[in-house]
Parts: structure tokens; C-alpha cells; sequence
């Protein structure tokens, strides 16, 4: 496989699904942020980590991107046009929050 492959499709999946997210799901009072994708070697698999601002909201959220996923599958496959769009795992990133409430315990 050619090297940086799996690195330039993750950024522009990232690019791609942070356009769609902000389009396609309303979430009320939340900011939602696609932070970093990584895509797997064979290219079949695709773990995107969100950060969600306010915390609070992050179930709320994370259900509202979830339950969208073949959608974006779908929409990443008419813009990209490749042969296989990688399948998407969402997942929140955490340690963004956790290093928040250090420093305010600090």
C-alpha cells in the first residue's frame, strides 16, 4: 500500500464529516468538533473522535451524529468518490474535559 495513504483519507474525512455534522444535526446548545480521524491500514475502518462543548450535552450529541452514520457513510462516498468508504466508529474524547477539571480544581 502506498505510504501516508490511510493518514491523507482520515483528513479528508475529517474535513468532509466536520462540514456535514455542522449541516445535517441540530443539536441545541452544543458544539460538536470532529478532532481527529484514524483510519485502519486495510482502509475499512475509521475512528472519529468528537469533542462535544458543553459536556452536558455529550449523550444528547453523540446519539444525534450516531444515529446518522450510514447517512454520512453514504453522503463521504458521493463526494469522495473511492471505492469503499472506511465504516465509522464515533467516539468522545475525554481528555479534553479531564485536563479542564484539573486545572479548575488547580
Amino acid at each position: 500500500m502506498r505510504p501516508y495513504r490511510n493518514l491523507k483519507m482520515g483528513s479528508l474525512i475529517e474535513q468532509e464529516l466536520s462540514k456535514m455534522i455542522l449541516e445535517e444535526c441540530e443539536i441545541d446548545g452544543a458544539l460538536v468538533t470532529v478532532t481527529n480521524v484514524e483510519v485502519s491500514e486495510d482502509l475499512l475502518q475509521a475512528k472519529v473522535m468528537l469533542s462535544i462543548i458543553p459536556y452536558e450535552k455529550e449523550l444528547e450529541a453523540y446519539y444525534a451524529i450516531d444515529e446518522k452514520k450510514k447517512q454520512f457513510e453514504r453522503q463521504l462516498l458521493k463526494k469522495m468518490k473511492i471505492r469503499a468508504v472506511p465504516h465509522l466508529k464515533f467516539e468522545i474524547e475525554t481528555h479534553a474535559r479531564e485536563n479542564n477539571e484539573d486545572t479548575v480544581a488547580a
